[in-house]
């Protein structure tokens, strides 16, 4: 019980300190001012392990847009974003000028296997098995995606479930004119 109620003040504390005592309005506003990959800056290359125990980097995409999602099995602002992400990852399909790339955050190649066979998922998965690419981009909490035009650079992020326009706005900032989206 005693743990209970010292997890209970911290969080009030953790919650207070990110709202209150910070200069942004919201958690969100404060987890974006934490990430150390802005936007406009080159993202740096980086090779994950896919569920099927082959290699992924960001290089492999070099010369095309890139959705690089964070996502895990036990967030469910990441599942309900997962539709979405897979419509565009089969609109664009695997040779075109826009990949989606989901980047699992410390569970096993089994969990991620199951779940993107259930949710019916086809884009590139890779596992940040420790956390160590959340920590490169500086990341408090999931989902969050980003956005990275051909040349590598960041052009548009979001924290949060990927909602309304945010998507497509996303796509724009990589694409610009070339896309229309429904």
């Amino acid at each position: 019980m005693a743990i209970v109620i010292v997890l209970v003040i911290a969080s009030f504390f953790g919650w207070w300190e990110l709202t209150s005592h910070s200069p942004t309005n919201s958690v969100l506003d404060a987890g974006e001012s934490s990430l150390k990959i802005k936007v406009g800056e080159q993202v740096p290359n980086f090779r994950l392990e896919t569920p099927d125990d082959s290699e992924l980097q960001l290089s492999d995409f070099v010369g095309r847009a890139v959705v690089l999602n964070f996502w895990a099995t036990w967030c469910s602002p990441c599942r309900a974003e997962m539709p979405a992400l897979q419509q565009i990852a089969n609109e664009y399909g695997p040779s075109r000028e826009l990949v989606v790339v989901g980047i699992n955050m410390m569970e096993s190649p089994e969990v991620v296997k199951s779940y993107t066979k259930e949710l019916g998922l086809s884009f590139p998965m890779a596992l940040d098995r420790k956390g160590v690419l959340a920590a490169r981009y500086g990341l408090i909490g999931l989902p969050a995606t980003f956005f990275i035009d051909a040349d590598g650079i960041l052009q548009a992020q979001t924290l949060g479930q990927l909602h309304g326009e945010l998507l497509h706005d996303g796509i724009d900032a990589v694409l610009g004119d070339q896309v229309d989206i429904p």
